[in-house]
C-alpha cells in the first residue's frame, strides 16, 4: 500500500491507517517520534502491538464497532506503548477508501497538556474539598432565580447539603440560614449585583438541630452578556474567631471598668486621706501635748485618733481589694525571720488584748525563716491575730504556733471563741460579710479575711480553717522554708543626732496648697530645734522662694493647683543651686505605682498622708544627714 499523502505526513498529530485484519498499513513521522521507531518499521505489524492493555480493550470493544456502525468516532482516549512509557492520546477515527476497500484512519492528538491541566484541576478540587470552607459559584438568572451552580465539598460539613441539591435553587441552602439573617444576606447580594461590588455578609447557620454557627461570605460579582449575574466566592465558619473577638471585647470592657474603678477609688482615697491627715495628725499632737489636758480630754482625743485610724484602715483595705481584683498586687518575696515578726505583731495588739483580758500563748521557733513578702505577711498575721483577739470570749485564750513540716513552715492562730457554723464557713470569704457580727459592738469591715486569703494565695500559700460551732477557730497556712540570711554585724545604738545645722538652722520649703495640711506640717516641725519652715501655696511660688533663698530640704505636694509635683522638681533641679537639694514627696495618693514613679523621678522619700508624725523627725534626720555629707538625693 502506498504511504500517506504528504499533507498527512506534515501534520503535528499522529496518523495511522489500519487494514481490516488489524495490521498497520501506514504511519506518519509524528507517531514514529512518539514511539521511538521509524514509521516504516511499524508497517505490517498488528496495531495491538502499539496499544496498551486498556487501549486494546477500547479499540476492539468500542472504537471498531462504533466506526463500522457510524463511520467515525470522536475523542476516544487511548494509550500507546512507547520505549519511554505510555503515550496518552485522544483518538478520532474515520473510514477512508483504500486500494482494497475501506480502511480505518486514526488521527491521534497528544494529551500531555490536557492531562496536566486535568491533574492540576484535580489537585485544586481536592484542596477545595479538603478546606474547611465552601468555594462556590452562584448564578442568578434574568428572572431573579438563583442557585449554586458549583459548590465544594465544604457544603456538606457546613450545611449538610450535597452539591446536587443546590443546582436548581438556593432554597435548600437559605433554609439553613437563621431567619433573622436571611433578608440581610439576600439584600447584600442584590446590592452587590447592582453596584458590581463585593458581596460580603456575616450570618448564622446550622446543620439540622445543631447549634447555630457564625458564617462569613465573601464573593466577587461578574455580569454575563446574557443578563445573568454570577458570583465567585467562599463561605467560611468564623464562630471561633467571633468568640475570641467577643472575649477580647469583654476583656477590654472589664479592664476599662477595672481601671475606672481603680481610678475612682484612688481619687476617693486621696480625697479621704487629706482630711484624715488633719484628724489623725492634730489628734496625735494634742495627745502628746505636755500637761495640757485632763483624763477625759485625753480619752476623747484617743477616740478621735482611733476613729481616724479605723477609717484609714478601711480605705487601705478597699484599695487592697481593688489591687487584688485588678492583678496589680506587687510582692517582694524574700527570706523573712518569722519569730520576730510574730512578736512585733502581737506587741502592737497588746492594748486591745489586755483590755479584754485575753491570754496569749506564743509557741515559736527562733531560727525558722520563710520565703514571703514581709509587709504583706505582717498584714496577714495582724488580721488573723486581731480577729482572734476581737472575737474570742472575754478572758479567753489565743495561741500563735509555729512548726516545721519538711520544707514548709506552718503558722497557726487558735482562739477559744464561739467558732463558726457550716453555713458561716461557706460565707466566710464574701467581702463585707461579717457573718452576723455587724449587730455586735465588735469593730470590723468584713474585708480582713478576704484580703488575707488573697495575700497568701499570691505568696503561694492557702488559708485553711478548722472550726466547730462553740469550739473556737484555728486558721493556718504554710510558707516555703528559706535559708536563714547571714546575720548582719550589730550596729552600736547611738542616740539620734540633734537636728542642728552648721549655720544654726535647717531651712525647709513646703509646697502645699491646702492650708490645713500646711498648718499640720508647721505644728509637727514646731517642736524640732533648729528647723524653720516656709510654705508656698503653688508651684510658681515655690520656685520663687527656692531661687531667692535655696532651702536645705524640699517638701513637695504632688497635686498643686498649677503643676504636678514631679514637674515642679524638674523645674527646681534646672537651677544649679537646687540640683543637690533632697526632695520629699508629700501626697495623699498611696497607690504603689504612683509611689514608684515618683521615687524614680528623683525624690529621696515619699511621705503618705495621713503623716506618721512619730517618724517625721527620724526621716528628716536621715535626709539632712545626707545633705550634710553632700550625698546626692
Amino acid at each position: 500500500m502506498p504511504g500517506l499523502p504528504p499533507e498527512l505526513e506534515r501534520l503535528p498529530v499522529g496518523v495511522l491507517r489500519v487494514g481490516r485484519q488489524g495490521c498497520i498499513l501506514a504511519a506518519n513521522t509524528c507517531v514514529g517520534d512518539w514511539l521511538g521507531r521509524a514509521p516504516a518499521s511499524l508497517v505490517g505489524h498488528p496495531v495491538d502491538e502499539l496499544l496498551s492493555r486498556a487501549g486494546r480493550v477500547l479499540y476492539h470493544t468500542h472504537l471498531l464497532p462504533t466506526l463500522h456502525l457510524h463511520g467515525d468516532v470522536q475523542e476516544l482516549s487511548l494509550s500507546l506503548r512507547a520505549v519511554s512509557g505510555n503515550v496518552h492520546v485522544l483518538c478520532c477515527a474515520s473510514l477512508v477508501e483504500g486500494p482494497d476497500g475501506q480502511v480505518a484512519q486514526l488521527v491521534l492528538s497528544p494529551m500531555r497538556e490536557r492531562l496536566r491541566i486535568e491533574a492540576e484541576l484535580a489537585r485544586v478540587q481536592r484542596a477545595a474539598d479538603a478546606a474547611p470552607l465552601v468555594l462556590f459559584e452562584c448564578v442568578r438568572d434574568v428572572d431573579g432565580q438563583a442557585w449554586l451552580s458549583y459548590a465544594s465539598a465544604g457544603l456538606i460539613s457546613l450545611y449538610g447539603l450535597t452539591p446536587e441539591s443546590v443546582h436548581f435553587s438556593d432554597g435548600p441552602w437559605l433554609d439553613r440560614v437563621h431567619e433573622d439573617d436571611r433578608a440581610a444576606l439576600l439584600a447584600a447580594r442584590d446590592a452587590s449585583g447592582r453596584a458590581l461590588s463585593i458581596w460580603s455578609s456575616q450570618f448564622r447557620a446550622r446543620v439540622a438541630n445543631a447549634a447555630w454557627r457564625w458564617h462569613r461570605l465573601h464573593a466577587q460579582p461578574y455580569a454575563d452578556p446574557d443578563g445573568r449575574m454570577i458570583w465567585y466566592g467562599a463561605i467560611v465558619d468564623v464562630s471561633e474567631q467571633i468568640a475570641v473577638e467577643n472575649a477580647e471585647r469583654e476583656r477590654d470592657t472589664a479592664e476599662r471598668a477595672s481601671r475606672s474603678k481603680s481610678d475612682f477609688l484612688a481619687r476617693m482615697s486621696h480625697e479621704l486621706r487629706t482630711p484624715l491627715n488633719a484628724i489623725i495628725g492634730f489628734s496625735r499632737l494634742l495627745e502628746q501635748a505636755p500637761g495640757g489636758h485632763d483624763a477625759q480630754a485625753r480619752q476623747r482625743l484617743g477616740i478621735i485618733h482611733g476613729a481616724g485610724q479605723q477609717l484609714l484602715r478601711l480605705i487601705d483595705e478597699v484599695l487592697d481589694i481593688t489591687r487584688i481584683e485588678s492583678g496589680h498586687l506587687h510582692l517582694d518575696l524574700q527570706p523573712v525571720r518569722l519569730a520576730p515578726l510574730v512578736e512585733q505583731v502581737c506587741l502592737s495588739l497588746e492594748p486591745a488584748r489586755l483590755a479584754r483580758g485575753i491570754g496569749l500563748e506564743l509557741q515559736l521557733e527562733s531560727d525558722l525563716t520563710a520565703r514571703a513578702d514581709e509587709g504583706r505577711l505582717r498584714q496577714v498575721l495582724n488580721n488573723l491575730v486581731s480577729n482572734a483577739v476581737k472575737y474570742t470570749r472575754p478572758a479567753g485564750h489565743v495561741a500563735v504556733q509555729m512548726s516545721l513540716e519538711a520544707e514548709w513552715v506552718r503558722m497557726q492562730v487558735r482562739d477559744d471563741g464561739p467558732g463558726l457554723s457550716a453555713a458561716q464557713q461557706r460565707q466566710l470569704f464574701q467581702p463585707f460579710n461579717r457573718l452576723g457580727a455587724e449587730g455586735s459592738r465588735v469593730e470590723g469591715t468584713g474585708l480582713g479575711l478576704v484580703i488575707t486569703r488573697h495575700l497568701l494565695h499570691a505568696m503561694g500559700s492557702a488559708l485553711q480553717l478548722q472550726s466547730n460551732e462553740g469550739e473556737g477557730c484555728c486558721f493556718s497556712f504554710t510558707l516555703p522554708r528559706a535559708a536563714v540570711p547571714d546575720a548582719a554585724a550589730p550596729r552600736p545604738q547611738r542616740p539620734p543626732a540633734p537636728l542642728v545645722a552648721a549655720a544654726g538652722c535647717w531651712r525647709l520649703l513646703y509646697a502645699e496648697d491646702d492650708p490645713v495640711n500646711a498648718l499640720l506640717m508647721e505644728a509637727v516641725l514646731a517642736g524640732l530645734p533648729g528647723v524653720t519652715l516656709r510654705v508656698a501655696t503653688s508651684g510658681d511660688a515655690a520656685c520663687e522662694l527656692a531661687r531667692a533663698d535655696p532651702p536645705d530640704l524640699l517638701l513637695l505636694d504632688m497635686h498643686l493647683p498649677d503643676i504636678d509635683g514631679r514637674q515642679l522638681l524638674q523645674r527646681l533641679r534646672a537651677d544649679p543651686r537646687l540640683a543637690a537639694v533632697p526632695a520629699v514627696a508629700v501626697s495623699a495618693d498611696a497607690m504603689p505605682d504612683e509611689i514608684s514613679r515618683t521615687l524614680a523621678a528623683g525624690f529621696a522619700a515619699y511621705w503618705t498622708k495621713p503623716l506618721d508624725i512619730e517618724r517625721v523627725p527620724d526621716d528628716l534626720r536621715a535626709l539632712l544627714a545626707r545633705r550634710t555629707a553632700g550625698a546626692a538625693p
